[in-house]
């Protein structure tokens, strides 16, 4: 007989366990209460991706005058940009269902609740497995005194949903949703602002990055504030926000991009932190034998492919397999604006309190062939190196979250800097830009 497996949600770490599991001969059902796919293909990644599509399509346009393209914008339709949107939705719901399907994975509509003794009711039915996964995924988190109605004062989900575009929008958080938010509705005309309370944007990036991102911000005519917090938000459109320096600003809409926090299914299981998350070890296992959590909900990379791989490792180690744990992969992280910004490894920040001996070089798009060649001047590759090891990559160019994989690949597998450079790099291309910081250490 074979083994049973329940899988809760349907994101990317729910449905990648499902799949492999039903790949390896296990009795898979995956039950989720909303839409296939989760928030990375209803109100995260795939939407917002396709709405920064939209966007560079009008940046282009508003560059083209300087490549000797007469051509203007004559107007941005929100109704068809959102059909183009949904359209990106329904092509990765179906991928996914299919998926589930061919694999022979179970689908049952509704909210799980865990019993103590591991089962899972849903609509008053009762289920048991030998194992269980459970992949509730995130959602936004929102300030106390805000009230959030999804229409003028917006999380991460109902900014995507618009319909119309703002005059003016103030993002509350300028971190990565924030930053990729900024770079849609700046591109489309509205007066954009940011309040971020840390001392820089994209806190937590090298430092580089987080500067590198700020002057962006100001060439898009973004409007920002770092180490300054929101301390009301008062009526609605336009709403009054009022700031922690004594500054009030005006809106039509507010964002409140702050963060993410776990959806934890209703359960009677010991297996939540004093943080709210669920506890796990490195092979995503909680304290309780048989169960597992992948994903967003156990909040040790909030990413999509963070969850792909977390999905991997405790399907194949529920079937006896040697894996490696998820602290022995390094993660790259992208920002998709314009330029994109990547990161993996070490920012220089951790390495200058790590080591006592490490060399960093960081190399200008502008001075790099691909660069010149199309018009881009703001960007850089900047690489940290320990003896020669690669510890640390950090991009701002076009494709940095397609070129990022080279540093990955070479910290994953170990891949020494000397052994990097013998490469032969495709000529021109940003990629090269890489090379070339390499050649400076």
């Amino acid at each position: 007989m074979s083994e049973r497996l329940i899988v809760i949600g349907s994101g990317p770490g729910g449905y990648t366990s499902a799949v492999l599991g039903a790949d390896l001969g296990m009795d898979v059902t995956l039950i989720e209460k909303g839409e296939i796919g989760g928030t990375c293909t209803n109100r995260g990644c795939i939407p917002s991706k396709a709405l920064l599509s939209v966007a560079d399509t009008v940046n282009d346009i508003g560059k083209s005058r300087r490549k000797g393209i007469k051509s203007s914008l004559e107007e941005i339709d929100m109704k068809r940009v959102q059909r183009f949107k949904q359209t990106a939705i329904k092509t990765s719901r179906k991928g996914i269902a299919k998926q589930l399907k061919d694999a022979g994975v179970t689908v049952i509509e509704g909210e799980a609740s865990v019993g103590a003794d591991k089962s899972v009711s849903v609509g008053g039915e009762k289920y048991s497995a030998d194992r269980l996964i459970i992949a509730t995924g995130s959602e936004p988190v929102t300030l106390p005194f805000l009230e959030v109605d999804e229409k003028n004062v917006l999380t991460s989900k109902g900014v995507l949903e618009l319909e119309e575009i703002p005059d003016s929008m103030v993002i509350i958080g300028g971190g990565y949703i924030g930053m990729e938010m900024a770079e849609i509705f700046s591109s489309f005309g509205t007066e954009v602002t940011i309040v971020e309370m840390m001392d820089s944007l994209l806190p937590g990036m090298d430092s580089s990055l987080s500067e590198l991102a700020e002057n962006m911000m100001k060439r898009k005519r973004v409007t920002y504030y770092t180490g300054t917090s929101v301390k009301d938000v008062e009526g609605t459109a336009p709403s009054n926000v009022v700031l922690s320096n004594g500054e009030e600003l005006t809106a039509d809409k507010v964002l409140c991009s702050v963060g993410r926090k776990p959806i934890i299914p209703e359960t009677e299981l010991d297996i939540i932190d004093d943080d709210g998350k669920v506890i796990t070890d490195d092979h995503l296992k909680t304290p309780i034998e048989g169960v597992y959590a992948v994903g967003d909900i156990n909040g040790r990379s909030m990413l999509a492919h963070s969850a792909y791989k977390q999905a991997e490792i405790a399907v194949k180690h529920m079937n006896g397999e040697d894996v490696i744990g998820f602290s022995g992969y390094q993660v790259p992280a992208g920002v998709y604006t314009h330029p994109e910004l990547a990161s993996v490894g070490l920012t220089e920040e951790d390495a200058k309190g790590m080591y006592d001996d490490y060399s960093t070089a960081e190399y200008p798009i502008s001075a790099n062939g691909r660069g010149y060649s199309t018009g881009e001047r703001m960007g850089f590759v900047k690489v940290i190196v320990v003896g020669d090891e690669l510890v640390g990559l950090h991009m701002a160019c076009p494709g940095a979250t397609d070129i990022i994989m080279e540093g990955t690949t070479a910290m994953q597998h170990g891949i020494s800097v000397e052994k990097m450079i013998d490469l032969i790099h495709p000529h021109p291309t940003y990629s090269e830009a890489f090379l070339d910081a390499l050649k400076d250490i």
